[in-house]
């Protein structure tokens, strides 16, 4: 069992011992089947646990759990998290921190940004009240995604997603019904402003307004140091709850269904 994972296990010593051999033989299929049930009854109980830990948790976070199903010749049955993504952070990556405590990992928005220079190896990138946030309370990913072209800091993979210096001129002045702005970032505190990156909107050549086009930057991202997580969701106790509460029925069942089709 790692420690992204519970494992149900069965001992059916003491079943076989006081049954005959038509339900003996048929009994790592039956327990199979009363794991598994197990198991799914904890995945879900995990997933009904969550707003109650988390605060509005993205669908990614609600379905960040798996089962491992037992098998007739294995009877382990593993509830955990899933260490892998095609697109986004594995669950193991950003979730393990709120179960052990401890330091998040690294986001591939901030490693982009080292790569790059524009943010230091101990920095880490948390929302600035500049952002738009999605309905999870997350920076909206067509931000994230706008930040990043703009500052160039798109992997060889994405270098077409990179913008050019014709589209940030564009956005700097803006059009029709829109006022222009522009993206920075800042590696080092400079003045009033802590590192991070800046969203500063263009207000023109104007001299009554030329003084805000610094002070009016609002950051979207702070740079801090490393955020420290005290252990907040339960998981290996909500499973092993659910785990009690089911496994004597799921068992009780197999065996129901055993007697009844000898």
């Amino acid at each position: 069992m790692s420690r992204s994972s519970f494992a149900v296990k069965l001992d059916t010593t003491q079943f076989e011992a006081v049954v005959d051999d038509s339900v003996r033989n048929r009994m790592p299929n039956l327990m199979a089947k009363a794991l598994n049930a197990t198991a799914r009854q904890a995945q879900a109980a995990l997933k009904t646990s969550m707003p109650t830990y988390f605060d509005r948790p993205t669908p990614w976070t609600l379905n960040s759990t798996r089962v491992v199903t037992a098998s007739p010749t294995k009877l382990v049955a593993t509830v955990g998290f899933k260490d892998e993504a095609f697109k986004g952070t594995p669950a193991t990556k950003y979730l393990l921190p709120q179960v052990d405590g401890g330091g998040r990992n690294v986001k591939r928005m901030e490693a982009a940004l080292r790569r790059i220079g524009l943010m230091r190896g101990d920095q880490f990138a948390m929302p600035g009240r500049g952002a738009t946030l999605d309905a999870y309370g997350n920076v909206a990913r067509s931000q994230v995604v706008q930040v990043m072209s703009y500052l160039q800091a798109f992997g060889e993979q994405g270098y077409r997603a990179n913008m050019t210096q014709k589209r940030r001129d564009a956005l700097a002045r803006g059009r029709k019904g829109s006022i222009g702005f522009s993206y920075f970032a800042l590696v080092n505190r400079e003045g009033k402003l802590p590192p991070g990156i800046y969203k500063r909107t263009n207000y023109g050549w104007d001299a009554r307004v030329s003084h805000l086009q610094y002070g009016g930057a609002k950051p979207v991202f702070v740079f801090t140091r490393a955020p420290q997580y005290q252990p907040r969701f339960p998981f290996d106790q909500i499973v092993s709850d659910s785990v009690s509460a089911t496994m004597g029925a799921n068992i009780s069942g197999a065996f129901q269904l055993a007697f009844g089709r000898r």
